[in-house]
């Protein structure tokens, strides 16, 4: 009975050992997150913080890439770094794809669907998603809708003359998708738009200064793209210049606008790593509907809107952000 006894032990303690070691990281569910731009980014750096910090490290594996094409935007550079990139998620066979912004879609999900057998999540994808023709059944996610329409209303409540608007911004895929969408939503307000998309930090400044001398309205959207930037320099060179106003809806950007009316990145964050849960726990991918941002935010720069007089009514005041 003794021998039986220690026998029976035995195989108790193999099976607990077996069942503890499927409980073990290997056990967790393994996610790819790709990151088109760099970290330092602040509008990808947002979103992607506010889907990690959701996903617990005890039952997720989170891989994380940047794929850095903001400040490697030639089309043979992405290609090459999407190529790496699919090799990667490929090695790791994870339950679950993330991707952030238009061009890790557009260079790499899109073209390897039938290679990424996994469920798949984007986020911060600009405008629309129809371009990518991207199945429900193995795609969903969150498109960002920037908040330019009602940055817009609230400037022609204050300068209802205002014909001519200049769109400065970097010369990138993002940019040139936006600018047909955003031509025609200025015209709704009336408004007839010149875009000029810049390589460089001189380019961007005389830009700048010609637009504050031909236009109304300034849009500025990001920099990041921009070689050379200087934020310092860029500061300086706005103050002295600056005779119209100029708006945006990055809140990174308020530095060197007089209003914005801003998205909130971690949004996408969030409700994507809510999504990744839904999925890994079985709900189909056709239940999740692609869906839009909602949230924003109101700034106002004191500095810039003296040196333009800018005098905002109490309803733009209203839950504003106030920055000097």
């Amino acid at each position: 009975m003794k021998i039986l006894s220690v026998s029976a032990i035995l195989f108790c303690s193999l099976l607990l050992g077996i069942l503890f070691s499927a409980c073990l990281p290997d056990s967790k569910k393994k996610i790819v997150y790709i990151n088109s731009y760099h970290h330092g980014h602040p509008s990808s750096d947002e979103i992607m913080e506010g889907f990690v910090k959701d996903m617990p490290a005890d039952s997720f594996e989170v891989f994380s890439y940047y794929m850095d094409t903001k400040r490697n935007p030639s089309k043979s550079f992405i290609q090459d770094k999407a190529s790496q990139l699919l090799d990667s998620i490929i090695n790791i066979k994870p339950d679950l794809l993330v991707v952030s912004d238009d061009n890790a879609v557009k260079y790499l999900v899109q073209p390897n669907l039938q290679k990424l057998t996994m469920p798949i999540i984007f986020c911060g994808v600009n405008w629309t998603d129809k371009d990518y023709n991207l199945p429900n059944n193995q795609v969903t996610g969150i498109i960002e809708i920037l908040p330019v329409a009602d940055a817009v209303q609230m400037l022609k409540s204050h300068y209802s003359s205002a014909k001519k608007l200049l769109v400065l911004n970097e010369n990138t895929t993002t940019s040139r998708k936006e600018q047909q969408i955003l031509d025609t939503l200025f015209q709704n307000f009336g408004l007839s738009a010149t875009f000029k998309l810049v390589d460089n930090f001189q380019e961007w400044k005389t830009a700048f200064a010609d637009g504050n001398i031909e236009f109304d309205i300034i849009y500025i959207s990001t920099h990041a793209a921009i070689k050379g930037w200087d934020k310092n320099e860029a500061e300086e060179f706005i103050s002295k210049n600056i005779k119209v106003p100029v708006f945006t809806c990055e809140d990174f950007m308020m530095p060197y606008a007089v209003l914005g009316v801003t998205k909130i990145a971690e949004e996408h964050g969030i409700w994507a790593a809510v999504s990744a849960k839904k999925i890994l726990s079985g709900v189909r991918l056709d239940d999740i509907p692609v869906t839009k941002n909602k949230q924003s935010n109101k700034w106002l720069n004191l500095h810039l809107a003296h040196k333009i007089n800018f005098k905002p009514n109490s309803v733009f005041l209203k839950n504003t952000v106030l920055i000097d």
